[in-house]
């Protein structure tokens, strides 16, 4: 009787410690959906808000360098934008993102510094073209295209990148928790470089 006894007390606290245990891996389980689910949400705020920040600019540009569109309406929204995008770029860098999608925080930030190089490329060509003088034209024709161009590609690897990051699930964070990271780094193989001259389309 006494050694029944004992093997049902031996029996209940291997019962409660597997609880316990199992317990503790929901509440973990449960943390790491509740910081996906917040980053999800945050990424996908920032990639609206990017687009916003990006498609008039394009727009405009496209505008201009067809000869439609006024420089000036686009010199005075240029700065309010690049505000916007390194603003953009500082929130993402204080993200904490579970260590799955680490590359993809990573791209996140790449991309909007790359835009907010473009808009300073934009900004040099809108210089050269409000000034008008001698062979400025060109300059300024080239490096608005330059900014154009790095704008779109920024938007869409961002995009990209926001799509990839909603993909995941909460299952996929439970395989490979990896603990947290921030978003500044540069994964490997994870590099864009901005345009240059030789990737520009024809002239218009």
């Amino acid at each position: 009787m006494k050694a029944e006894l004992i093997l049902w007390v031996g029996l209940l606290v291997v019962l409660f410690l597997l609880f316990l245990l199992t317990l503790r891996r929901l509440s973990v389980l449960i943390a790491r959906t509740r910081d996906l689910e917040r980053v999800q949400r945050s990424v996908d705020s920032i990639d609206l808000r990017f687009a916003a920040a990006i498609e008039p600019l394009v727009g405009r540009l496209d505008e201009i360098r067809r000869r439609s569109g006024d420089p000036l309406v686009l010199s005075r929204e240029l700065e309010p934008a690049r505000g916007m995008l390194q603003d953009l770029a500082a929130e993402t860098r204080k993200l904490r993102v579970p260590g799955l999608l680490a590359g993809q925080a990573a791209i996140l930030v790449q991309e909007l510094d790359r835009a907010v190089r473009a808009t300073e490329l934009v900004g040099h060509g809108m210089d050269a073209l409000l000034a008008g003088r001698g062979n400025r034209e060109l300059e300024a024709q080239t490096s608005l295209k330059r900014g154009a161009l790095n704008l779109r590609h920024a938007r869409d690897a961002f995009g990209r990148a926001a799509v990839e990051v909603a993909a995941v699930r909460p299952s996929d964070v439970a395989r490979r928790p990896g603990g947290h990271a921030g978003a500044a780094g540069v994964a490997p193989g994870s590099i864009h470089f901005d345009l240059t001259e030789r990737d520009l389309d024809p002239p218009l």
